[in-house]
């Protein structure tokens, strides 16, 4: 009676230990199952970024390309010209891609704000009244200006007879306000009128909005910058004299003609490219000379 009852026994706690060990291995192989399904969509998801950036950057070089042959057939760079003209998602092997380019200096450029590593009064008032234009506090001029001629100070220290943009390093608005201690977010309400190049440049009127004509040109108004904008999408601007000539009378006598240009060296590339489940947005800024090939500065994904 008692050896029925123990084999009974055992034979129980055999069945509970097969279930049990079932139970474990099913769930370490549902374990197993899971980490191999998300190794394998990392994998794809890594492959797809791959291939989306790498269509990217071939559509930034089809942008640096455009731009050569631009500057080859004409010395005018003007809104109605057809790289303007921003490219809607087109097929490519097996994603998508769109892009557009982007004028640069028809905003004002920060690094104007400084000469020589000292803050250029000249450029702080320009500053401050684009910061007007946006209900934004004047104050910020000084501060910004301070922030960029301590960094294009150090620049110069740390590479003595380096210029150009071999010296100053690059950096966009949200840095900018983080060394000049200001609201990045209401800065960057600014960037449709603002940038950061490496050097010193002129504003090209045929790209300049409204408030940094007026910005620039002493004596100009907001409203009678309207006024020529207005008629420059008529019919572009082919010198810096026919800027000139646009302007009021009063005003023609008072300008730097060396302030101003009609043909750009800077360019910004915006590509978002589609691949499998993957979406990329890059920004490039591309540097452009005449008889060279377009130079790639820097390119971030965004």
């Amino acid at each position: 009676m008692r050896s029925t009852t123990l084999h009974a026994k055992q034979k129980g706690i055999a069945v509970i230990t097969a279930i049990l060990i079932a139970a474990i291995v099913a769930s370490l192989a549902f374990a197993l199952s899971t980490r191999e399904r998300f190794w394998l969509n990392q994998t794809e998801n890594h492959k797809d970024l791959a291939a989306a950036q790498a269509v990217a950057f071939g559509a930034i070089d089809l942008a640096r390309l455009t731009l050569r042959d631009d500057m080859r057939n004409n010395s005018v760079d003007h809104l109605l010209e057809p790289w303007t003209i921003p490219i809607p998602p087109i097929n490519v092997e097996e994603g998508k891609v769109a892009g557009r380019l982007i004028e640069i200096q028809g905003r004002f450029n920060l690094f104007n704000l400084q000469s020589g590593g000292k803050a250029s009064p000249t450029g702080i008032a320009i500053l401050k009244s684009l910061l007007a234009t946006r209900s934004l506090s004047t104050d910020w001029a000084e501060k910004i200006a301070t922030a960029m001629a301590s960094k294009v100070a150090l620049g110069l220290k740390s590479n003595p007879g380096v210029s150009g943009n071999k010296l100053f390093p690059l950096a966009n608005l949200a840095e900018l306000a983080e060394l000049s201690g200001i609201d990045a977010t209401q800065l960057a309400t600014l960037e449709p009128i603002l940038t950061i190049l490496p050097e010193s440049t002129s504003v090209n009127v045929n790209f300049a909005p409204p408030e940094v004509l007026a910005a620039v040109t002493p004596g100009l108004s907001v409203s009678e910058a309207e006024q020529i904008v207005s008629q420059r999408a008529e019919k572009h601007f082919n010198s810096v004299q026919d800027y000139t000539n646009a302007l009021p009378e009063r005003l023609r006598a008072l300008i730097s003609a060396s302030a101003y240009t009609v043909e750009s060296q800077y360019f910004l590339s915006e590509v978002d490219s589609w691949f499998g489940r993957a979406h990329a947005r890059f920004q490039a800024m591309l540097y452009r000379q005449r008889g060279k090939m377009p130079e790639l500065l820097w390119a971030r994904r965004i």
